[in-house]
């Protein structure tokens, strides 16, 4: 009897019933997806890991080394050390890179590396997470410029450097552990072992080395790092600990799932107010059955249980079809994991998580229905036959008499009252509506705000026009001095700075020495914005990134003091500031010159500039990339776009997906509002049509009222957006080093396009909605 019941239920209310099932679908889908994401993120990483073997610590350097000295180091420390490998690259220039119709690689700001595949781990695979094995001739290629240059297998990649030239065929893609992730500065090339003996005779290439340790499951990186310093072994490049490329590999995917993870909770949140909204609805509309039901002497219970049977089945059904779409959808979220980290997602362990969303979401729904249908015990027959029962309470006096009304035409204002009377009825579309406008500004916001030039002071850089960074070659130091006094001539450059950054090391708050990269220079010329204090201005000062003055950190604050170990001898520096750092880890410094230059671990020289009125920067860009061999020269734009890389992509495709889902939500939403309100409104809308107001008047009065709780909806849901989602993103990002996020609001795009589109998107619903229901035949509901 009850499922005859469920069933005449379903045919009766065929259009509420699919927009319920739709809605609780979409809700598992996204649900599903953002679980199903995550899983697939920690069964990627670790298959890539597993393959890769990469290195727990990992030291660059330049210049002379001597391998019998690490491998002596290596045996004193056999306790922690597994194994060692010394990788030696081969950097070219990306203007000596060729491909395609007379292109080449110039103007990246990856150091470019050729290599071969090592032997005892850190191996890099081709997109089967198998170890390449690149044949004579062939070359695989990093998937970053891949997908930069839109290289295809079979392409040719000519190297035209000094006296060599040789061109490669693209046999492979390089799916490169250590230096997948754009975040990192630097890309490697497989070839084959000939080639690269050809090119090493040649001197093709500047050498570099990276000295990596894989360590035991036991093994100290800390204690391993602290006593390879300490030796005084070749280290005069940064020294990177494995957890750190771990890290920047899950970053670009792991932001998506968070953001999609904060959606899902937020669909959750209002599919549990739809449904609250359709039983109050649905009961409302079956007042009278109930009291049929009750006078027949049907127990409390069994009643329920007709109401709860239906939207049981309807949880089941569409918990089972969102699960089984999930996986469709999360095709459209992966393609990044899939080509960055591991094309095989096939493991079982996103199955069984992916559950979790429709029994959370089931779960959910009959936990709402039961306390919904605690209304149903209050309601005694003769009440319920009345038919007045859900509109009993106190009542209230309101005021708005129709011969006031001096701004407003009068269907406007009787649409607007009713709102004022029933408020409590128009509160649940009004947070729906904020949650819309929510779920669309802040990925907007965010978006805007990576592809923002101001985006820079959040990689601990000031805003500026140009920069030019310079490779650690034999040279480096005397183009260093030559670029300064060429720039200071220039009458093109209104204003310049030059920075130093070397490796330093600094005590930590246990007594140890750690080690942080150290910018000085004159940090006045372009500042940055400081969450605490200033930039370093005077001797014995130093700044600290967020990350770094953080508790897991050197645990310091404005005000205390920071040893630095300098040429041997320690220096007390006093901390003057703490600003946001989200590159290197987000662990640096910035000091003023009277530190010193640490001469044997220099990283990197960087000279920023701001070019005068009207210049070109382009050319003048040109010009200075060909004056200085050395020279990687980028705008600022280019600089974070190719810094943040997939990532910006990434978040494109959530703006996408959150106006779609507010879009969809608005509808569902307003069009189950307004069915419950004007099933509630019948009588009234009769009369009022009885005494002659047309159907038009009457849409006009819904329209009104419907509108004035979408436009508050939308001015709050973008304030929200702009203090709260600042907040969150603020919350999330402080892990990488930047605590004080501020959203880049672009306000043609938030006050005026994306509103605009929420009310003629709810416009056009209302407007169907209502002329269903107002043009019924008057009789018909006279009668009833």
């Amino acid at each position: 009897m009850f499922l005859k019941i469920v069933k005449n239920d379903f045919l009766r209310n065929k259009i509420v019933t699919m927009t319920v099932f739709v809605f609780i679908t979409m809700a598992v889908i996204l649900a599903a997806s953002a679980i199903n994401n995550i899983a697939n993120l920690i069964q990627a990483m670790s298959d890539l890991q597993e393959s890769a073997v990469p290195a727990e610590i990992t030291v660059m350097h330049a210049g002379e080394y001597d391998q019998a000295e690490i491998d002596q180091f290596t045996e004193q420390y056999r306790d922690h050390i597994a194994m060692q490998e010394t990788m030696v690259l081969q950097n070219i220039d990306g203007r000596n890179i060729h491909f395609g119709q007379n292109q080449t690689m110039a103007g990246t700001i990856q150091d470019i590396s050729f290599v071969v595949q090592n032997k005892k781990f850190d191996f890099i695979l081709d997109l089967d997470n198998e170890k390449l094995d690149v044949k004579e001739g062939k070359i695989a290629v990093p998937i970053y410029f891949m997908e930069l240059h839109d290289l295809k297998i079979g392409d040719t990649i000519t190297v035209k450097s000094g006296g060599y030239e040789k061109e490669f065929v693209i046999s492979d893609y390089a799916r490169d552990f250590e230096m997948n992730s754009s975040l990192t500065s630097s890309k490697r090339f497989v070839i084959n072992q000939n080639d690269y003996n050809e090119m090493l005779e040649m001197q093709a290439g500047k050498l570099e080395y990276l000295i990596e340790f894989k360590l035991y499951e036991n093994g100290d990186s800390a204690a391993v790092q602290t006593a390879y310093i300490e030796a005084g072994l070749p280290a005069n490049g940064p020294i990177i600990e494995g957890k750190m490329f771990t890290m920047f590999n899950a970053m670009s995917d792991m932001a998506v799932a968070i953001v999609i993870i904060f959606i899902s909770i937020l669909l959750i949140v209002i599919a549990s107010l739809c449904i609250r909204l359709t039983f109050l609805a649905t009961i409302d509309e079956d007042i009278r059955e109930i009291g049929v039901m009750k006078a027949m002497g049907i127990s409390k219970k069994d009643i329920k249980k007709v109401y709860l049977n239906k939207y049981r089945v309807i949880s089941v059904a569409a918990g089972i079809i969102g699960y089984l779409l999930s996986f469709a959808v999360i095709n459209l979220l992966n393609g990044n994991m899939r080509l960055y980290i591991s094309s095989d997602l096939s493991g079982s362990l996103k199955y069984v998580l992916s559950l979790i969303a429709p029994l959370l979401v089931y779960f959910m729904i009959v936990m709402y229905c039961q306390q919904v249908l605690k209304r149903i015990d209050k309601i005694s027959a003769v009440e319920a036959l009345r038919s007045d029962i859900m509109e009993r309470g106190k009542n209230r006096k309101y005021s708005f008499p129709l011969l006031k009304n001096k701004f407003f035409s009068t269907n406007i204002y009787m649409g607007l009252s009713d709102v004022w009377k029933r408020f409590k009825l128009y509160r649940l579309l009004f947070v729906i509506f904020i949650v819309c406008t929510f779920i669309v500004i802040l990925p907007l916001n965010i978006y805007n705000t990576m592809n923002s030039p101001e985006f820079s002071t959040y990689m601990g850089i000031g805003k500026y026009d140009m920069r030019i960074d310079l490779r650690r070659t034999d040279s480096i130091t005397e183009d260093f001095i030559k670029l300064q006094e060429e720039l200071k001539n220039d009458l093109d450059i209104e204003k310049y700075a030059a920075y130093i950054t070397s490796s330093y090391q600094v005590k930590n708050g246990e007594g140890s020495w750690d080690y942080t990269n150290i910018e000085i220079g004159d940090f006045s010329v372009f500042p940055l914005k400081y969450l605490e204090g200033r930039a370093p201005e005077g001797e014995g000062e130093i700044s600290l990134s967020f990350a770094n003055a953080a508790k897991d950190g050197l645990n310091k604050k404005v005000g205390d003091e920071v040893t630095v170990k300098v040429g041997g001898e320690e220096q007390t520096l006093s901390v003057t500031g703490i600003y946001q750092d989200i590159t290197n880890g987000g662990k640096t410094a910035k000091a003023h010159t009277s530190l010193g230059v640490n001469e044997e671990a220099v990283l990197w020289y960087i000279v920023s500039m701001d070019m005068a009125q009207g210049v070109d920067i382009p050319e003048k860009m040109d010009y200075y990339q060909n004056a200085y061999d050395s020279a990687q020269v980028n705008d600022i734009k280019e600089y974070t776009r190719q810094t943040l890389g997939n990532i910006i992509d990434q978040m494109s495709l959530i703006v996408i997906g959150g106006i779609a889902i507010a879009v969809i939500i608005a509808v569902l939403i307003t069009a189950l509002f307004l069915r419950m309100l004007l099933s509630k409104d019948m009588s009234q809308i009769a009369i009022m049509r009885s005494v002659g107001l047309t159907s038009k008047n009457i849409k006009h009065q819904y329209m009104a009222g419907t509108m004035m709780v979408l436009i508050l909806g939308i001015i709050v849901g973008v304030l929200a957006s702009n203090y709260l989602g600042e907040f969150l993103v603020s919350r999330a990002m402080s892990s990488m080093g930047a605590a004080k996020i501020e959203l880049v609001n672009v306000a043609w795009q938030t006050w005026l396009l994306c509103p605009l589109a929420l009310i003629v998107v709810v416009g056009f619903t209302i407007s169907v909605c209502c002329k269903v229901t107002v043009e019924d035949d008057l009789s018909v509901v006279l009668r009833s």
